[in-house]
């Protein structure tokens, strides 16, 4: 009996370890990788929708106070090329001739909800002679993941001299911003009429931890009652 005991203390003790394993997997923060795929459109028929007739909002810009600190940015880590999922989308985009791959971004991230979510600088390419985008990200998750979009599209000056006269003012950027309610593992595309976005977001899966072993139960000595009496011989 004592056995049985023993066994059924070390199994009971088993169920709570991995019981409490499982409240702390659920209470970790939520990581999620966000990748997105920025390209060109390179069709110039866009019927007008580039250039606003009046584009000088283009240029209002909150004043910042001077030497204020540089806004908080979410803690993210880069990804490598070999986790991205949405190559073959940007193989084909490379041998289209209507479109241009600018910019592969994949990053991990842990996403809290949408009034406290931080905006993710996008860092621009050293080589600015060519069309670039920049911008900001901000991504959350509640029920949904909900991702925020601002981003611009630098063309070179060749590109637009026969657009805008570029002799007094700054070139004007072509602008996107969107949000949309997004799932998980699903592909979204967001567009204007000179670049798009493809977007995934997935959640990340931390590999398992190695489970602990429970040492097996030392089987103990059954004691005879003391009034037990030996069995007689034959």
């Amino acid at each position: 009996m004592r056995i049985l005991y023993n066994t059924g203390v070390a199994l009971f003790g088993l169920l709570l370890w991995s019981a409490g394993q499982a409240a702390d997997s659920s209470d970790r923060p939520r990581q999620y990788d966000i990748e997105l795929l920025i390209f060109q459109n390179l069709v110039q028929g866009d019927a007008g929708e580039v250039w606003p007739r009046d584009y000088s909002t283009w240029f209002d810009e909150a004043a910042g106070e001077p030497g204020a600190p540089a806004p908080a940015a979410p803690d993210v880590t880069w990804l490598p090329e070999s986790t991205y999922h949405l190559k073959a989308e940007r193989d084909a985009l490379s041998r289209s001739q209507g479109y241009r791959p600018l910019a592969y971004l994949a990053w991990r991230q842990t996403l809290v909800e949408r009034n406290e979510a931080l905006a993710l600088q996008l860092p621009a390419p050293d080589n600015r002679n060519a069309a670039y985008v920049d911008g900001t990200v901000r991504v959350a998750v509640e029920r949904y993941l909900h991702l925020y979009l601002d981003l611009q599209l630098h063309l070179p000056a060749s590109a637009v001299s026969t657009q805008v006269d570029s002799t007094d003012v700054e070139l004007p950027e072509i602008r996107l911003t969107e949000q949309r309610r997004m799932r998980s593992n699903e592909i979204h595309y967001f567009d204007n009429p000179r670049f798009g976005v493809i977007a995934l977001i997935t959640p990340y899966e931390p590999p398992p931890e190695p489970a602990a072993v429970a040492a097996p139960a030392t089987p103990q000595a059954v004691t005879p009652d003391a009034g037990a009496q030996p069995p007689a011989a034959p």
